[in-house]
């Protein structure tokens, strides 16, 4: 019976060793070099330039102060275009601040990029007398980089106004 067993084996052995080979076809295996194709995804190229900019900012005056100042809320430009070395630059404009009789131009308001993310820049302090860049940045690389930062706003009213509620409008535009 022990005879049998490794005979057998023997056996097995053989067929396995003849099979083998042909189980792998397709395979460079006569060849002394092979090609792979090698796939990658990266994910958001080739998407859209995104502005987001909040919807209201009140700014508060305080009795016997020549400026109204505060903070509008936290504004971010998304780029998912393709391709290196892009740039982004962010402008602003305002409108006069009116309140239906007394109107403050627009030259009398001054807007500073704060709270830089990523290497995007203030343009440092802009009197909105005409649209003026106040952001950006010359040159990235990134797939897909959002960039943030934090507009104040200082309204000059040196000069004197009326009592009433001013509004104006901020408009901010990305390239």
């Amino acid at each position: 019976m022990r005879k049998t067993t490794a005979a057998l084996g023997a056996g097995v052995m053989a067929v396995a060793l003849a099979v083998v080979p042909a189980s792998i076809a397709g395979t460079a295996s006569a060849d002394t070099s092979g090609t792979t194709d090698v796939t990658f995804t990266v994910a958001g190229q080739s998407g859209p330039l995104e502005l987001s900019v909040p919807r209201t900012a009140p700014m508060v005056w305080v009795s016997g102060q020549n400026n109204v100042s505060g903070t509008v809320p936290t504004s971010a430009v998304r780029d998912r275009r393709s391709g290196t070395g892009r740039s982004v630059t962010v402008s602003a404009s305002i409108s006069d601040f009116t309140n239906g009789a007394t109107t403050i131009p627009r030259s009398k308001v001054t807007y500073t990029a704060g709270g830089e993310t990523m290497g995007f820049r203030s343009a440092g302090p802009r009197t909105l007398d005409s649209t003026k860049a106040v952001a950006g940045i010359a040159r990235h690389d990134w797939p897909d980089a959002t960039f943030l930062w934090t507009p104040m706003l200082s309204i000059d009213v040196s000069d004197g106004v009326t009592i009433g509620n001013y509004s104006a409008t901020l408009t901010h535009s990305a390239v």
